[in-house]
């Protein structure tokens, strides 16, 4: 990611700790240099390989977020380490990152618990605001043209229609009796399925097909 002069409009307010495994230094710097610049607050730590971040990791105990590229050296690539750092770190939030813009890596990323998928030709402002929505605690995958023909199961449909009303996941999973990050893998599920890349876009696009029913507006 080359950064450049561009101005982005986007604040990210959580302190949070960032760790990306990435071979490539053009790539892994412009991260740290845009972050140091629009986030000041988030904390990055760079590793070239899976050895190097699993070895960090257990020095330092866990971090927030790890983003880990698809294509890494041996001994394993990234979704083998995201797959291991969620079993290691369940608390951890992981994201995928690739220079490809295959949807089927953005579907096993999904299937292994990652809160999202960010292709490297993603525009500046564009990643910014993924990696807000993540550290939000929302999945984020890229838009896609929809596949979920089968429509949405039963609990995804009721998650969805609770988004709807304008509930918090907390809120949610509370009612729904499940935890948050249970919350957090249906809606990462719904955003692929939808092909949506954000609550808002997910809830219009299950309404318009018929798939959940939007609460009514009352006066």
């Amino acid at each position: 990611m080359q950064p450049g002069d561009i101005i982005v409009r986007m604040v990210i307010t959580a302190q949070a700790e960032l760790l990306i495994v990435e071979d490539h230094p053009l790539y892994s710097d412009g991260v740290v240099s845009m972050l140091a610049r629009q986030a000041p607050q988030v904390r990055c730590r760079v590793a070239t390989d899976a050895t190097r971040a699993l070895q960090w990791l257990a020095q330092a105990g866990g971090v927030d977020l790890v983003l880990a590229d698809q294509r890494l050296p041996a001994p394993m690539d990234g979704l083998a380490l995201l797959a291991q750092v969620g079993q290691l770190y369940p608390t951890a939030g992981r994201v995928l990152i690739s220079g490809s813009d295959d949807p089927r890596l953005a579907a096993q990323a999904r299937r292994l618990g990652a809160m999202g998928y960010l292709p490297k030709s993603l525009a500046p402002a564009t990643w910014l605001a993924a990696l807000q929505s993540v550290l939000a605690g929302e999945p984020w995958f890229p838009s896609a043209p929809s596949d979920a023909a089968s429509g949405l199961t039963r609990r995804q449909t009721l998650v969805l229609e609770r988004i709807a009303a304008g509930q918090t996941n907390k809120l949610i999973a509370r009612e729904l009796g499940i935890t948050e990050r249970t919350i957090k893998y249906h809606l990462a599920e719904i955003f692929t399925r939808l092909g949506a890349a954000s609550r808002a876009e997910a809830v219009a696009r299950a309404s318009a097909s018929g798939w959940i029913a939007l609460p009514e507006r009352v006066g």
